[in-house]
C-alpha cells in the first residue's frame, strides 16, 4: 500500500462561498451574482453551510452538488477501479485523452505519409460509432429493416486495416500498427502544449508523451503549476517530446543532396527510414473543457502519431507491464498488488494470518501468470483474452471527478470499517485533500457520518 498515490488534478476554487451562493439564491429574489463582492469569507460560509444546512440531521445536500475537485489515483489493485466505478452520479473516471481536432496520422504500404491520409481522431470516432455516408441512397429497405434514402455504412474493418505510424520504442523507428478501438472519453480539462518548432497538442493533463526521458504524462514532464481553475501559473521542468522524425538511410542520419549522391557512388544504400527526434516544450496553455477522444492500438508497440508527437493509447492497455516484469525492467510489485504480511479478517469478522510463506507464493504465482500471458500474447491471443488468466489486482492508474455530494457520499460507502481495505486507503488518501479544500464540511463530517455507516446524502 506504500505505493498508492492520490493527488489533486483540479478544484473549483472557495467551494464553500458556491455553497453559499447556490444556498442563498434558493431563498432570496435577489441575484446573487451581483452580491458576490459581500459574500462572507470561505470561512464563515462553511460555517454559515453547517448551521443552515446541515446541522440538525436538516440533510440540505443539494447546494452541495456545485463544487467539483478531481484526483489522480495511482498503483492502486484493479479491484478497487472496478468497485469505485460503481459510482456514477455525480461521479465521472478517465485516464488520458486528446482533443477532437487532434491530427493522427497514417502511412502507405511504403510507410509514408500524404495529407489524404491524415485523419482527426474527432473524424475517426465520427466514422468508428456511426460509419460512413454511402455514396448513393439505398433504394429498398436495409436487410436490418433500414429505411429507404441516406445511410450510414459500417467502415470499422477499413478503419483496422489502415496503416497507423507508430514508434519502435527501442530502435527509434517508425513502424506501421493497427487501431483497434476508437473511443469518446467525455469533457475534460484540455492543454496546450507548443514545440520550439511550432508544433502543437491539445491533451489533458495526464496524457502520456514519449521524452528524451521516456513515458511521462504531460503534466509531470514540464512540471506543470496551475492555480485552482486550471490555468498554467508556470512550468518547472524542460522537456524534450519525441516527435516525427527525420528521414534516415542504413541508419545514417541524411545530410543533403551532396551526401545522398556520395551515397549512390559508393554503393551505399540509399533506404530509406524514418527515426524520431527530439523537440523541446516551449509552451503550455489552458484551453478550458472540450469533448476528448482516445485510440487502443494493436501491436507490440502501443502508441501512435498525434499532431506529429508520439504519444501514448489508451490506458486500458496493462499487457506491456506483465512483458516488463519478465524482462526485469519493473518490479513484480510494481505491476501487481499483494496485502502486506500480518492478520486480516473478512467481512463476518473471522480474523486471519497472511504469512510471509503465503505472499512469496502468491508472488511466485504471479510471476507464472505473467509467463502465460506473455506465452498467450506472442502465440497471436487477443490482449484481452490473454489478459483474462492474470491475477485480477494488477495496479492500476485513474483519473475520478466528484461533486462534493457525491464525495461525501462516496466516502459513507467505503471509508468504514466493512468496506474493502484498499478502497478504505483510498478514502483515507483523498480525505486530507476535502480538509484543506473544504475545512468546516470535513470538520462537520468527521464528526457526524466518518465510519458511522450511515444512509449516504
Amino acid at each position: 500500500m506504500d505505493r498508492f498515490r492520490v493527488e489533486v488534478l483540479a478544484k473549483t476554487p472557495n467551494p464553500q462561498q458556491v455553497i453559499y451562493a447556490a444556498m442563498h439564491q434558493d431563498y432570496t429574489e435577489a441575484f446573487v451574482y451581483d452580491e458576490r463582492d459581500t459574500f462572507p469569507s470561505e470561512e464563515a460560509c462553511g460555517e454559515l453551510i453547517i448551521k443552515r444546512l446541515l446541522a440538525g440531521d436538516r440533510g440540505h445536500f443539494g447546494p452541495m452538488e456545485h463544487p467539483q475537485i478531481v484526483f489522480n489515483c495511482g498503483y492502486f489493485p484493479h479491484s478497487v477501479m472496478q468497485q469505485a466505478r460503481t459510482h456514477r452520479v455525480g461521479v465521472s473516471f478517465d485516464v488520458q485523452c486528446l482533443a477532437a481536432n487532434t491530427e493522427i496520422t497514417f502511412v502507405d504500404c511504403n510507410n509514408q505519409t500524404n495529407r489524404k491520409l491524415r485523419k482527426t481522431i474527432g473524424e475517426l470516432y465520427e466514422l468508428w460509432t456511426n460509419g460512413e455516408l454511402a455514396i448513393r441512397d439505398r433504394l429498398i429497405k436495409g436487410r436490418n429493416g433500414e429505411q429507404p434514402g441516406k445511410y450510414r455504412r459500417d467502415c470499422k474493418q477499413r478503419i483496422r486495416n489502415m496503416r497507423l505510424r507508430v514508434l519502435n520504442e527501442e530502435t527509434g523507428f517508425f513502424e506501421a500498427g493497427h487501431i483497434k478501438d476508437v473511443m469518446c472519453s467525455g469533457i475534460q480539462h484540455i492543454y496546450r502544449v507548443t514545440l520550439e518548432d511550432g508544433k502543437t497538442l491539445d491533451c489533458t493533463v495526464n496524457h502520456r508523451l514519449f521524452t528524451s526521458e521516456g513515458w511521462r504524462t504531460m503534466g509531470d514532464s514540464v512540471g506543470l503549476v496551475t492555480d485552482n481553475d486550471g490555468r498554467v501559473i508556470r512550468m518547472t521542468e524542460q522537456c524534450y517530446v519525441m516527435c516525427n522524425g527525420v528521414i534516415t538511410y542504413e541508419n545514417a542520419l541524411y545530410k543533403d543532396k551532396a551526401w545522398l549522391k556520395s551515397q549512390i557512388l559508393n554503393e551505399l544504400s540509399v533506404q530509406k527510414t524514418l527515426k524520431t527526434h527530439p523537440v523541446k516544450i516551449k509552451n503550455v496553455e489552458y484551453l478550458g473543457e472540450q469533448m476528448t477522444y482516445d485510440l487502443e492500438v494493436e501491436g507490440a508497440w502501443h502508441n501512435f502519431v498525434a499532431n506529429s508527437i508520439v504519444v501514448h493509447n489508451s490506458f486500458r492497455y496493462t499487457g506491456n507491464q506483465f512483458i516488463d516484469v519478465l524482462e526485469g525492467k519493473k518490479e513484480v510489485e510494481d505491476v501487481f498488488y499483494l496485502r502486506p504480511v500480518g492478520y486480516y479478517s473478512d467481512r463476518q469478522g473471522k480474523k486471519y494470518y497472511y504469512s510471509p510463506e503465503k505472499r512469496e507464493a502468491d508472488l511466485q504465482w504471479c510471476l507464472e501468470a505473467a509467463k502465460r500471458y506473455k506465452a498467450d500474447f506472442e502465440s497471436g491471443m487477443s490482449e484481452e483474452h490473454a489478459r483474462g488468466k492474470v491475477p485480477f489486482d494488477y495496479r492500476q492508474h485513474f483519473v475520478v471527478s466528484f461533486n462534493l455530494r457525491s464525495l461525501l457520499h462516496f466516502l459513507d460507502l467505503r471509508y468504514k470499517k466493512d468496506a474493502q481495505l484498499e478502497i478504505q486507503k483510498l478514502c483515507e488518501m483523498m480525505f486530507p485533500h476535502l480538509e484543506e479544500w473544504a475545512p468546516a464540511i470535513a470538520t462537520w463530517y468527521k464528526s457526524t457520518r466518518l465510519g458511522k455507516g450511515r444512509l449516504a446524502p
